[in-house]
């Protein structure tokens, strides 16, 4: 079984996994702390989130994912394009507790910044108190490749039109990954927005 969850939607801040489901969170300029704890053996959460902050957006996002049981499985991609004076501050832990050998969990940041004045704090963490695991986590952040601009524009784009299919190259990513698990109607309006 899997669930979809649309944070903005449900306003919750933190969530229990207590059944061994697969459970798909995803996030859209989404501000706030994030606390999934996962306590059923065998429950699957992917944590999917995607910033397009212009101006002077901040945005804050703190994720945890907690694993309490084992076998368990976590994996979060956070992904943003920032404009302007936009700023993001992140911070993402993956807790791996004793009682939960056997667990998997992954951590991926990437950014963009499309202006000289946008900015980017990112602290992906782990704290492992168990033997028996695989985690791994990354963060990146940096400017459109300045070859695949000219190659692009080589080829008759104008310089917006070359950014802007490389932006949406970028995040289609998270839209892949959500799909492969699935198929959510929810998506849509987000899809939508990149467009």
């Amino acid at each position: 079984m899997i669930k979809f969850i649309d944070v903005i939607k449900s306003r919750r801040r933190e969530y229990r996994i207590d059944e061994k489901a697969t459970f798909v969170f995803f996030l859209y300029n989404y501000s706030g702390r994030l606390r999934i704890k996962i306590q059923a053996a065998g429950a699957r959460v992917y944590i999917f989130s995607i910033f397009i902050g212009r101006g002077k957006d901040l945005f804050r996002l703190q994720v945890l994912q907690q694993h309490l049981s084992p076998q368990t499985f976590s994996e979060a991609l956070v992904k943003g394009v920032f404009y302007d004076e936009a700023k993001l501050i992140y911070e993402g832990l993956i807790k791996i507790e004793k009682s939960a050998q056997g667990s998997h969990a992954y951590q991926k940041n990437q950014n963009l910044l499309m202006s000289k004045r946008g900015f980017v704090e990112s602290r992906p963490s782990l704290e492992i108190l168990a033997n028996d695991v695989f985690c791994t986590h990354g963060s990146t952040t940096g400017r459109l490749n300045s070859d695949q601009l000219f190659y692009l524009r080589s080829r008759g784009l104008t310089k917006p039109q070359a950014q802007n299919l490389l932006i949406k190259g970028f995040l289609k990513e998270v839209f892949e990954k959500i799909e492969n698990l699935g198929h959510f109607p929810e998506l849509e309006k987000y899809q939508d927005r990149l467009n």
